[in-house]
């Protein structure tokens, strides 16, 4: 099976998108969280790839996709779907399914509630809901926009990590090893840090999105799959509870053992996607 990966310029920057078996008509696009890449799909990708293109993209700023040059006018919501909308029309994608992890799940129901109603078939949302709780968001803006971490050596930046994304579930050293050497570059003074640029943390914008999703979930229409992790701070019962009462039919399934958020890269977290896109 072939993978690729295509450098696409959308609204003048370079934007790296993985595929997995490009030869395939029907699509899905995989789109991650804040401070994550597209190689974190890498599992799922693989099993999808069977019968679906998948496009994972990094998201301006993170991976191997170029950093902003304006970041207060880059790295917000509108932007990002303005750039997904890009990515599909360079792939001609006229009927998709998406999944998306955190952000990726915002992206996700801005497009199946209006640009794309008529094109997103089936809607995984991994994590996150139409509103963020106060507590949670003041932790991804204290981790994102912080001052980033610096190590000498990858093993070093390799426990980092793992103490950080625990909580989206247990990997083995071979996945440890992957996922450090994709989220990682090395600064000017021969030091490693995290992958992303420092700035994706927009307060006015990245953080606190302009629209009402509560009022943009309403008016999703396609099939919803919306993953729980028990332990999030992120997605609260709460909210899931909210968001079952505006869509009856919206599938949820809980990872018991998880927080924010799943990694799908396990399969109690990846078997009921599998499933629901059959």
């Amino acid at each position: 099976m072939k993978i690729t990966s295509e450098f696409l310029t959308i609204n003048d920057r370079s934007i790296h998108v993985r595929v997995y078996n490009p030869e395939q008509e029907k699509t899905i696009v995989c789109w991650h969280g804040l401070a994550r890449n597209g190689f974190d799909f890498q599992t799922i990708a693989l099993l999808l790839s069977k019968k679906y293109r998948v496009l994972c993209p990094d998201t301006l700023g993170r991976g191997l996709s170029q950093w902003a040059k304006d970041p207060a006018k880059e790295y917000n919501y509108p932007n990002y779907v303005n750039i997904a909308m890009g990515i599909c029309e360079h792939f001609n994608v006229q009927k998709l399914d998406w999944i998306g992890t955190s952000m990726g799940g915002i992206i996700g129901i801005v497009l199946a509630s209006g640009p794309y109603t008529n094109r997103i078939q089936r809607l995984v949302i991994n994590d996150i809901g139409p509103e963020i709780p106060d507590h949670a968001l003041q932790r991804i803006i204290d981790y994102v926009s912080g001052i980033q971490p610096e190590f000498d050596t990858f093993i070093e930046y390799e426990n980092y990590l793992k103490e950080l994304y625990l909580v989206m579930g247990e990997r083995t050293d071979e996945q440890w090893f992957q996922m450090t050497s994709r989220s990682l570059r090395r600064k000017d003074n021969g030091r490693l840090t995290v992958h992303f640029d420092p700035d994706i943390i927009q307060i006015s914008d990245e953080t606190v999105p302009a629209m009402d999703l509560w009022e943009l979930f309403k008016q999703v229409e396609c099939k919803v799959m919306l993953l729980h992790g028990l332990l999030s701070d992120v997605l609260t019962q709460d909210i899931v509870k909210r968001m079952e009462s505006i869509n009856s039919k919206m599938k949820v399934i809980t990872i018991h053992d998880c927080g924010h958020a799943p990694g799908l890269h396990l399969d109690h977290h990846k078997d009921p996607i599998l499933k629901f896109l059959s």
